[in-house]
């Protein structure tokens, strides 16, 4: 019991991050039962639109149909070739190896050369994924877990003033971080850092009103902004007095500043490979991305991300030392880190 208790009090072994097998169990036990930002809505907003993605190693299509937004895995039933790539508009899905052809529901259309093989048999369709929506997010999920309505739980009424289903997306970024997932997720959990690797970014926020708040499977954190000439986001007429920070198990973050949305994925590739996607989303439709405010936002977006990657890889290359051992969390700014790992240990128990 002793040493189950100094577990929960500190953070996690360096195997957690490195050992290649640790990631394959967190797809299973972890990612496959969450629900994953795959798209934007504009994407899918015709009938025919489809997009792929590919998260947490699993290859993905959504598909406008009608009026329903359809989730499939990007497999063909015959042997596994690829039924769409990138994204456009069609009228079927059609596999890019031997040319099996798919409804955009997933019914079997047509297999060519094989109607004698497949002649008696229940016609095969795409494999399912559930999906949901939220404004302009289309989220998918994989595995069995939780009803989206649970899993996004007290976020969605917390984000309620910033009026998140009327905002369009307006630009992307996507970076890479040669870290794992984990501590990528770890540094946006807490605000401890913020003075030492962010000296731009504590200058625009009343840092000693920092807040963490801890609910189900979620953290949001809050600061007020400063409000000054010298201030490169803070914009007294967006009726939005402070910064928040959301995130939800086990890989989506919400930032939102002045009342526009950035949403970050965090999808590990292997043990030591982490993408970020960053995606913008604002409320006004009059706003553009070369807007001057936008294009200030964009470069301390990059400013902050760079300070960030930095440090994460950083701490990687240390987490492999045989003198680093799991530490103590800080009472007042590290809850959410000790949430995050909490649910980690539980996810895989």
């Amino acid at each position: 019991m002793l040493l189950e208790k100094k577990r929960e009090t500190r953070g996690l072994p360096a195997a957690f991050y490195r050992d290649p097998a640790q990631l394959d169990l967190e797809r299973s036990h972890i990612f496959a039962p969450s629900w994953q930002l795959v798209a934007h809505a504009d994407q899918l907003r015709e009938h025919g639109d489809y997009v792929t993605v590919t998260r947490s190693g699993e290859p993905l299509l959504l598909v406008r149909d009608g009026d329903s937004v359809r989730g499939f895995f990007n497999v063909c039933r015959h042997r596994a070739g690829p039924v769409a790539e990138g994204c456009g508009r069609r009228a079927r899905l059609v596999c890019r190896y031997h040319g099996w052809s798919y409804g955009l529901d997933g019914r079997l259309l047509k297999a060519p050369f094989m109607q004698e093989d497949l002649a008696g048999q229940e016609p095969p369709r795409l494999a399912p994924v559930d999906v949901a929506l939220w404004g302009p997010l289309v989220f998918a999920r994989t595995g069995k877990g939780p009803a989206f309505d649970a899993w996004i739980g007290a976020v969605r009424k917390d984000c309620a003033p910033h009026a998140i289903e009327h905002m369009r997306f307006l630009g992307s970024r996507t970076y890479t971080v040669r870290a794992n997932w984990k501590l990528y997720v770890e540094n946006y959990l807490e605000g401890y850092h913020i003075p030492i690797v962010h000296p731009g970014l504590v200058r625009e926020l009343d840092f000693p009103a920092y807040e963490t708040h801890v609910e189900g499977n979620a953290v949001w954190q809050a600061a007020p902004l400063r409000a000054g000439e010298s201030s490169r986001i803070y914009d007294p007429t967006s009726g939005f007095p402070d910064a928040r920070y959301y995130w939800l198990h086990p890989n989506l973050m919400l930032n939102l500043y002045q009342g526009l949305l950035q949403t970050n994925v965090v999808e590990p590739i292997d043990a030591h490979t982490t993408v970020v996607h960053f995606d913008w989303f604002v409320p006004q439709p009059e706003i553009s991305s070369a807007d001057a405010s936008f294009q200030e936002m964009m470069r301390f977006s990059d400013e902050v991300q760079a300070e960030d990657c930095s440090i994460v890889e950083r701490v990687h290359a240390n987490v492999a030392s045989s003198g680093y051992e799991p530490g103590p969390y800080s009472s007042r700014f590290e809850q959410g880190v000790a949430h995050f790992h909490a649910l980690v240990r539980a996810g895989l128990a």
